[in-house]
């Protein structure tokens, strides 16, 4: 045995100083020859294979671990024998200290193997050394470390230790059995070919086991580092859950919400009594359970939990704002940026937490009475941008009735791009807890913000990654595809290189067109207000300019003033200048927005019992389907009344119908029918200082009478033209 281990230091020095050791099949070869013949001394036997692997652990990087000759090698086949025996004994009887030391070793090398060497090798040869027939693929054998240690067969075992012993059994915190199953998963999480879904719901166990809640009681705040059993349950099980169970994620979630939500109180504990920025470890370890509580937050069914105060005196929440509040933490994280930190952890989840709860109606107006806002503030300078973009946006949702006055607007702008470009390609579509889903649904409300929509088009990669959450196959219709499209329609409006950079998106073009015709009619809607903006508005234009020159050449060419009086008193001639008029006109037309149609409806029936007007009025809604049905009523009218209100201002039908007025320079009379908005944005610029006739501020009657004597002026200001 001496003379093995002298040889194995002799390869060891070799691999040390980096030289490709040409003796690794050859010192194998002994290992095995030497293990064969020590089958009585069981102990020898263990010995060396717990000194090689120590030793082998270190040197997994290198090439040779590739080798077809040394994956094959009998060495590894004992080496699985023996780490399976040892796992069988760890499950059911108390391991000497040579099995300790033996079962620790292998699980080291195994691990390093499969994360730094797992390269799928295939055997293209056969034993008398023919050359295989690539067609016959089921000859072909594919080899990796990771099919050779965890079978499915290894997977159940380990899954029978954990329901059968672990999450029942409370051992001596450095226990053996907390080591190496922490080692494992964490090998597990980062591995593509297990079965996960094996061993989700003993993970699942774990964290609704009482040892789980108990081990926050129980922290040590005086300890740097955790022990195994704290870094099993407190660290890995959650981090399994978050990075493993997207498939079951809703399901999950609900589980765990009834658990993990409900026991917050005693959690939190020592946590309340005991903030501390020198408290590294109780910092990240509860960092780690409100990271858990985030990815329970993401599903919608289990807010409901987040409010609830059990037995406690205080909901989630309350304890999620409180950390927010901590005058230490908050000085930390303006000064740390990286996530491993544990003050920037903490805070980066918790405001996080509360980021994805808004989605929930009732908590958006808990977390408003509480003031978040004001809480949300402080974190602007933090220099982790998670934390940044969680407070601005948090903010900025909560108050929306000021989204055109954000605080630099241009940061949450790249924040959100930053986000998106995070999420697209992640497969669970989720970064640091914030799903792509939900940043879609929030700029959809920020991006009404002029500034907003100003750096998305700057951005080089602003409307590509929009475009690519439109289009890609692959994502959610409803929550990813329609959302960025009606975002991309937002930004539309910006400029000319917003929609030069739209039309030569080839992908996103097509993507639009296709949908032009789709059945859908919100989506088809969203895609012809796109292609009127990209396409289709400069042609009409261009058609209506055209049109109206030619018609001035007929008319003069039938009415020669020379020979006018002439024809007159002849009266052997009459003007048919019929053909030369476009289409009917009406001498106003009423721009609305269609929940605002009962007042709209009420100004417009009023009008027409006058007997005075001839008024367009859009009572199908066919303006918002179809831009052009749009354009076509603005040109048959001489005045526009725009009935304004909140959601008229974030409509981009109306929008389009407004800006397409001002450019045909139609006289706008502006029409307030919502008592609680003012003009804002591109409403404001739109309007112009123009005074409006305000139908919230005095009896109806009253008002109409105003609007009648406004009407009145911007005609005879026409006719003077």
């Amino acid at each position: 045995m001496d003379l093995l281990l002298e040889r194995h230091q002799s390869v060891i020095r070799q691999l040390r100083k980096g030289e490709p050791s040409k003796d690794v099949k050859e010192l194998f070869n002994e290992i095995v020859l030497f293990l064969n013949h020590t089958i009585h001394n069981e102990t020898d036997g263990l010995h060396i294979l717990s000194v090689i692997c120590y030793e082998m652990a270190r040197f997994t990087t290198l090439n040779f671990f590739n080798d077809l000759e040394i994956i094959n090698h009998k060495f590894f086949l004992i080496l699985n024998k023996t780490f399976q025996m040892l796992f069988t004994k760890l499950t059911f009887v108390s391991l000497t200290k040579q099995d300790e030391q033996c079962i620790d070793g292998i699980s080291l090398l195994i691990r390093n193997l499969c994360l730094y060497k797992n390269k799928i090798s295939t055997n293209f040869y056969i034993d008398n050394n023919e050359k295989l027939n690539p067609d016959n693929k089921e000859i072909f054998k594919l080899l990796s470390y990771e099919k050779i240690f965890f079978t499915e067969l290894f997977i159940k075992k380990f899954v029978r230790l954990i329901e059968n012993d672990i999450v029942i059994n409370n051992y001596e915190s450095y226990h053996i059995k907390y080591k190496i199953i922490d080692r494992l998963l964490h090998v597990f999480i980062k591995l593509n070919d297990i079965d996960k879904r094996l061993i989700l719901d003993s993970i699942v166990k774990c964290l609704e086991s009482k040892i789980y809640t108990n081990l926050y009681k129980t922290i040590n705040l005086s300890q740097h580092i955790l022990n195994p059993q704290q870094s099993f349950f407190m660290y890995t099980c959650p981090k399994f859950i978050r990075l493993c169970s997207y498939k079951r994620q809703d399901d999950i979630s609900n589980v765990l919400s009834k658990s993990i939500i409900k026991y917050h109180d005693d959690i939190f504990e020592k946590y309340s009594s005991s903030v501390s920025e020198s408290e590294v470890t109780l910092n990240q370890s509860i960092a780690w359970y409100v990271e858990l509580l985030n990815h329970i937050a993401l599903t919608p069914t289990t807010r409901e939990f987040f409010i609830r105060k059990f037995d406690a005196g205080r909901t989630v929440i309350d304890q999620v704002i409180n950390i927010l509040k901590e005058g230490s933490l908050i000085k930390s994280v303006s000064e740390n940026i990286e996530l491993f930190h544990p003050d920037v952890a903490l805070m980066s989840y918790s405001i996080t937490v509360l980021y994805n709860l808004t989605f929930e109606k009732k908590i958006f107006h808990d977390l408003k009475d509480k003031k978040v806002i004001d809480i949300c503030k402080p974190l602007y300078k933090a220099r982790d941008k998670t934390i940044q973009f969680a407070a601005r946006t948090l903010a900025a949702i909560l108050n929306k009735e000021d989204i055109d006055k954000i605080n630099n607007p241009s940061i949450i702008a790249r924040s959100y791009l930053y986000l998106i470009e995070n999420t697209i390609d992640d497969v669970t579509l989720t970064y640091h807890g914030i799903k792509l889903d939900g940043v879609l649904t929030n700029l959809e409300a920020i991006v009404q913000n002029d500034d907003v929509k100003e750096e998305i088009v700057n951005d080089d990669d602003g409307i590509p990654l929009l475009a690519r959450c439109a289009y890609e196959k692959n994502l959610d219709i409803e929550t990813i595809q329609i959302p960025a499209l009606r975002i991309i329609d937002a930004v539309s409006f910006v400029n000319d290189s917003a929609v030069k950079q739209i039309k030569e998106n080839d992908d996103l073009m097509d993507h639009v067109k296709d949908l032009s015709n789709n059945n859908d009619k919100y989506q088809r809607a969203i895609a012809k207000r796109i292609l009127w903006k990209v396409e289709k508005e400069v042609e009409f234009m261009s058609k209506q300019e055209k049109q109206k020159k030619q018609n001035q050449i007929k008319i003069k060419k039938i009415f020669d003033e020379k020979q006018a009086v002439y024809q007159y008193v002849r009266g052997d001639h009459h003007f048919n200048l019929t053909d030369h008029k476009t289409s009917e006109k009406f001498d106003l037309m009423i721009s609305y927005y269609p929940d605002d149609k009962e007042i709209c409806l009420k100004i417009y029936n009023r009008l027409i019992a006058s007997d005075f007007y001839r008024i367009l009025f859009d009572k199908d809604n066919l303006h918002s389907s179809n831009p052009r049905i749009m354009a076509e009523a603005i040109e048959k009218s001489s005045i526009i009344l725009m009935c304004f209100s909140s959601k008229y201002r974030n409509s981009y039908a109306c929008r389009l119908e407004a800006e397409y007025a001002k450019k045909r320079e139609r006289p706008i009379i502006p029409v307030k029918i919502d008592h609680q908005y003012d003009p804002t944005g591109w409403l404001e610029k739109i309007i112009d200082n123009k005074k409006d006739i305000d139908f919230t501020k005095y009896e109806f009657n009253i008002m109409f009478a105003q609007l009648i004597d406004e009407i009145n002026e911007v005609n005879e200001r026409i006719n003077k033209k």
